[in-house]
C-alpha cells in the first residue's frame, strides 16, 4: 500500500523496557549548561508527534509513504518519525519488522531519548525485544555530562548505558576540541554516573599528552575514583617535581588520596590521606614517606591524624596528632612559608563534656620541636594531663549570678622546672540591663596552688596565693536615625566604662609554665587581667573609657564601624613576667579601630595603637579588600610594630582577558629589606579546561634563605578532579574563588 498523503500510523509493538524521550521540541533538559562559554547549544527540534496517553506501550509513526509487504515488513519513506513512550528516532527510510520487532532506518538518522543522548549517524536499528539501539558512523551528544563525541557505532542498551567503538569523547562545546579522547571503546553508566575507556589516548589541543590501557571518569559532580589534577614545578631545593595524585571513592563516608611525588633532587615521595564520616565523628590520617633522600642519604616520613566527633551523649572527641621524622622536613620538603618556618608540631587529645549547667575538658597535649638550636628553656611544656571545667549558666537579669572556673595541669619539660597547678576561680555578678543600657558589677576570688619538682635550692616547692578581683562595667546604645545618599541608615552612639581593682600579691616565686602576656587591643581594654594562663595575675587600679559608633542599615547589617579607648591607671603594675621591667606608665596606648563596608564592594579595616605619652605609634595595621564581583579581588594591607615588623602585602586576582586571569602576591619586610612570599600567575579556563601557570620566590627558612619554584596544573574538565595551584592561592589572595 502506497499513500502520498501525511499518515498518522499506529503500530501496536511489542512492550519493551526501554523509556525514551518523549519531551516537546525545543532546547533539551541541561542544554543550558553549554553556556559555559558562550551561546547554549540548542538541539534540533524534535517533530511532533500524536500519542494516545492511555497506550503508552504503542509506537507512532508518521511517513510521507507507507508501503506494507507481506510478511509483516512495512517500508515507511519521507521525514519518517517514529516515537514510543520517550524515545523518538528521525529517518530518510524506515523499514519496521514486526515479527522481529526490528526497526532499521537509514539516510539522515536522529535519535533522541529521556536520558539527554541526542545521536546522528547514517544508519540505524532498534531491536525492540531486547530494548537496544545502534548508530552507524554517529555524533552523539550526552547533554547532562556535557559530553560529545563521534564513533563508528554507538549502542544504546536500556536507559542508562551507551557503548560507542572506535570513538572520542570530549566535554568541550560543539565546534570545540581543545582536549579530547580517543578511545577503542567508550561505555557510558548512567546508572553509576561513570564512563570507561579502553586503549585510550588523551589529546590536548590535538597533542597526545596522556595513554592508558583503561581509563575512568565522571559522568556527574559527584565524587568517583580516578586520578586528580596534576601539579608540576620547579624548585631550588627539590629540583623538576610533580605531584600525581588518584582518588578512591571508597564509599559516600569514606574516601582516600594516594599521591606519587617525584623531584629530581630528592627522589620519589609517596603520598597518602584517608577520611572517614561517621555518625560518631569525622577526621583524617595523612601519612608521607620519602625512602632514601638522596641529598641526605636517609629515609624521611610525616603524620597528620586529625579527629572531631561526638562518640556517646555529651561527650566529644577532639585529636590533633602531627609528627615528622627530622627537624629540617619542612624546609627541605614543605611549600609554603607557613608550613617551611614551622618551630614546634602539637600532638594533641580533649576529651569534652557537657553537662546542665557546666561543662568539662581533658587534654593531653605536647609537642615535637623542630628547631633543635633552641634551649630546653624555652620549648613548650608537656600537658600530661589537662583537666578544666566551667559553669555555663544562663545570666539572669538583676540576679545574683554565680559561676566557676577549675583547672589541674601536670607540667613536664627536659631541665626545667616541673609540677602540677591547680587554679580555681569562683565569681558572682549582679547584671542590670535595659533596653538601652547596662551595668554589671563582677567580683572574682582566684587561688591558685603548686606542687614542684627540680626547683632550687631552698626555693619553695609549694607556693600558693589567693587574690581578689572587682570590677564594673557600664555602657549606653543611643541610636538615632538618618539618611544619607537618599538611603535610610541608623546610626548608634555606645559610651562605655570599665572599672577594674585586682591588689599587688608577689608572685616571682612562682613558675611560669603556659603564660604570657595578651597583645594589646581594643579587646583588652575590657579583659579582667593583661595576662593570659594562669602562672601570673596582674595587679591593676584602672579604669577605661572607650566610645564606639555604628552606621547600620534598617535591617541590621553594619556599614562602618568606629572606636576609640584608652586605660587610665591609678598606680603602677608591679607583677611581670620574668625579665620583664614594671609598667609605670599613667595610660595605655590609645586605642582606635575603624571597619567599613563600602557600595558591597569595599571592606576597609584600619587599627592604631598611639604612646600619647612618647607621641608615637607602637602598633598600626590597615587593610583594604576592593572586590566587584567573585573573579576580580584587590588586597593591599601595611602591618607595623615597632621594634617587632614592618610589613606590606598586595595580592589580587584580576582578569586581564577573555577566559584569563592574572594572580599574585607580593609579601615584604620593611624592616629586614626583604620579601617575604612573592608569586604572579595567570590563569584560563573555558568551559572544558583551565590552566595555572605559578612563578614563587618564598622565605623558606628562619636563615633568610629564599626558594624558587614554578607550578603548572592542566585541568580536563569532566575528565580530572580539582587540586594542586588552586587550594595555594586560596590560601595566599584572600577573597580568591576558584573557578575550575
Amino acid at each position: 500500500m502506497t499513500d502520498r498523503r501525511r499518515l498518522g500510523l499506529v503500530l501496536c509493538l511489542a512492550p519493551t523496557a526501554a523509556a525514551m524521550l518523549a519531551a516537546s521540541p525545543g532546547v533539551l533538559a541541561g542544554a543550558d549548561d553549554w553556556a559555559q562559554c558562550g551561546p547554549g547549544y540548542v538541539l534540533p527540534a524534535r517533530p511532533a508527534v500524536e500519542r494516545d496517553p492511555g497506550d503508552p506501550d504503542a509506537a507512532y509513526i508518521n511517513a510521507d509513504e507507507v508501503d506494507a509487504t507481506e510478511g509483516g515488513i512495512t517500508i515507511l519513506t519521507g521525514d519518517v518519525d517514529v516515537a514510543r513512550g520517550p524515545e523518538q528516532i528521525r529517518a530518510d527510510k524506515v523499514t519496521y519488522d514486526e515479527p522481529g520487532q526490528i526497526i532499521d532506518a537509514e539516510g539522515d538518522v536522529k535519535y533522541w531519548n529521556d536520558e539527554g543522548i541526542y545521536v546522528t549517524g547514517t544508519r540505524g536499528r532498534a531491536e525492540l525485544q531486547v530494548d537496544r539501539t545502534v548508530m552507524e558512523n554517529a555524533n552523539y551528544l550526552v547533554i547532562e555530562a556535557h559530553a560529545r563525541g563521534d564513533a563508528q557505532r554507538v549502542e544504546l542498551t536500556g536507559r542508562d548505558l551507551m557503548n560507542v567503538r572506535n570513538a572520542t569523547y570530549t566535554t568541550c562545546n560543539p565546534g570545540s576540541a581543545d582536549w579530547i579522547l580517543v578511545a577503542k571503546e567508550i561505555r557510558l553508566d548512567k546508572s553509576t554516573n561513570i564512563g570507561s575507556a579502553r586503549n585510550v589516548w588523551v589529546k590536548f589541543k590535538n597533542v597526545p599528552i596522556f595513554y592508558s590501557p583503561f581509563l575512568t571518569f565522571p559522568l556527574s559532580d559527584e565524587r568517583k575514583s580516578g586520578f586528580l589534577v596534576p601539579s608540576a614545578g620547579v624548585s631550588g631545593t627539590r629540583g623538576v617535581e610533580a605531584t600525581i595524585p588518584y582518588y578512591f571513592n571508597i564509599a559516600p563516608n569514606y574516601d582516600a588520596t594516594l599521591a606519587l611525588r617525584p623531584m629530581s633532587n630528592r627522589g620519589v615521595q609517596m603520598q597518602a590521606e584517608g577520611r572517614y564520616l561517621q555518625r560518631w565523628g569525622e577526621g583524617l590520617l595523612g601519612v608521607e614517606y620519602l625512602p632514601n633522600d638522596s641529598e641526605i642519604d636517609d629515609d624521611r616520613a610525616a603524620l597528620h591524624f586529625q579527629h572531631l566527633g561526638t562518640f556517646a551523649q555529651r561527650w566529644t572527641a577532639n585529636v590533633d596528632v602531627n609528627w615528622v621524622s627530622d627537624s629540617d622536613y619542612f624546609e627541605d620538603l614543605g611549600t609554603e612559608l607557613a608550613v617551611t618556618s614551622r618551630t614546634f608540631l602539637e600532638r594533641r587529645g580533649d576529651l569534652t563534656y557537657a553537662g546542665d549547667g557546666w561543662w568539662g575538658l581533658a587534654r593531653v597535649q605536647d609537642y615535637q620541636t623542630l628547631d633543635d638550636t633552641l634551649a630546653p628553656a624555652s620549648r613548650p611544656y608537656e600537658r600530661l594531663p589537662q583537666l578544666f571545667a566551667a559553669t555555663s549558666l544562663r545570666e539572669r537579669n538583676r540576679r545574683i549570678n554565680l559561676g566557676a572556673t577549675a583547672e589541674f595541669v601536670s607540667f613536664d619539660r627536659d631541665a626545667s622546672v616541673t609540677g602540677n597547678r591547680v587554679d580555681l576561680r569562683p565569681f558572682v555578678t549582679y547584671p542590670v540591663r535595659t533596653a538601652g543600657t547596662f551595668f554589671v558589677p563582677r567580683a572574682v576570688l582566684r587561688y591558685t596552688q603548686y606542687d614542684l619538682d627540680n626547683v632550687a635550692a631552698g626555693a619553695d616547692d609549694s607556693p600558693s596565693r589567693l587574690i581578689p578581683t572587682f570590677s564594673l562595667d557600664g555602657g549606653a546604645f543611643l541610636e538615632r536615625p538618618f539618611r544619607f545618599a537618599d538611603r535610610a541608615l541608623i546610626q548608634t552612639l555606645e559610651p562605655r566604662a570599665y572599672y577594674l581593682f585586682t591588689p599587688f600579691d608577689g608572685q616571682d616565686d612562682q613558675p611560669v609554665f603556659d603564660t604570657g602576656q595578651y597583645t594589646f587591643s581594643f579587646a583588652q581594654l575590657f579583659r579582667d587581667d593583661r595576662f593570659a594562663g594562669a602562672d601570673r595575675v596582674g595587679d591593676a587600679n584602672q579604669l577605661t573609657l572607650a566610645l564606639t559608633s555604628r552606621f547600620l542599615r534598617p535591617d541590621g547589617d553594619e556599614l562602618f564601624r568606629a572606636s576609640i579607648g584608652q586605660i587610665r591607671h591609678f598606680s603602677d603594675r608591679k607583677v611581670t613576667l620574668p625579665g620583664a621591667a614594671r609598667d609605670t606608665t599613667n595610660a595605655s596606648d590609645l586605642v582606635a579601630e575603624v571597619a567599613a563596608n563600602l557600595a558591597q564592594r569595599w571592606r576597609v579595616l584600619g587599627a592604631v595603637l598611639w604612646n600619647s605619652n612618647d607621641d608615637i605609634t607602637n602598633r598600626s595595621t590597615v587593610s583594604l579588600r576592593y572586590q566587584p564581583d567573585p573573579r576580580r579581588v584587590l588586597n593591599l594591607s601595611y602591618r607595623f610594630v615597632r621594634d617587632v615588623a614592618e610589613q606590606t602585602d598586595f595580592s589580587f586576582a584580576w582578569p586581564i582577558a577573555r577566559n584569563w586571569r592574572a594572580v599574585g602576591r607580593f609579601n615584604y619586610a620593611l624592616d629586614l629589606e626583604t620579601d617575604l612570599e612573592t608569586f604572579a600567575g595567570i590563569e584560563y579556563e573555558s568551559c572544558c579546561w583551565g590552566l595555572r601557570l605559578v612563578g614563587r620566590r618564598y622565605l623558606s627558612n628562619t636563615e633568610g634563605e629564599h626558594t624558587n619554584a614554578i607550578f603548572l596544573q592542566l585541568e580536563l574538565k569532566g575528565l580530572t578532579g580539582v587540586g594542586g595551584a588552586s587550594a595555594f592561592l586560596e590560601r595566599n589572595i584572600p577573597g580568591y574563588r576558584n573557578e575550575f
